[in-house]
């Protein structure tokens, strides 16, 4: 006996392989919509963020979720950014293996570290141009 699934927007009764929404515009309704997917993206990464200790883990720096960034410590190993985006529309699973490829630091410790000769102790103007 075949038990039915209706979507879970419409109620519609599912058919083939649908096994949550009828159509991809039910899906969008709450699912793909942009807000859906930031919710995901930050819910996701407050969660990372706890797990990876909560702050910098150069100067412990915990004030501002957006403020916390993963690095990538061998850019030759990084198969994509960990930004809202990839959070959101990625398995966790993939996340999760991502993650270990990397460090929670600040944005601030982020640029230094990318960028380290830019120190204004030893910057020149001539440098820049």
């Amino acid at each position: 006996m075949k038990s039915f699934i209706n979507c879970k927007i419409c109620g519609k009764e599912l058919g083939g392989k649908q096994q949550m929404f009828c159509s991809l515009r039910c899906k969008n309704k709450t699912h793909q919509c942009y807000q859906a997917q930031q919710d995901r993206g930050l819910q996701r990464k407050l969660q990372i963020v706890k797990e990876l200790g909560g702050k910098c883990s150069i100067c412990n720096y915990n004030k501002n979720l957006s403020a916390l960034t993963f690095h990538h410590q061998n850019p030759k190993r990084k198969d994509f950014k960990l930004d809202i985006r990839s959070l959101s529309n990625r398995k966790f699973s993939k996340i999760q293996n991502e993650l270990q490829k990397c460090i929670l630091v600040c944005h601030n410790c982020h640029s230094e570290i990318h960028h380290p000769l830019a120190q204004l102790s030893i910057i020149s103007l001539s440098r820049l141009l």
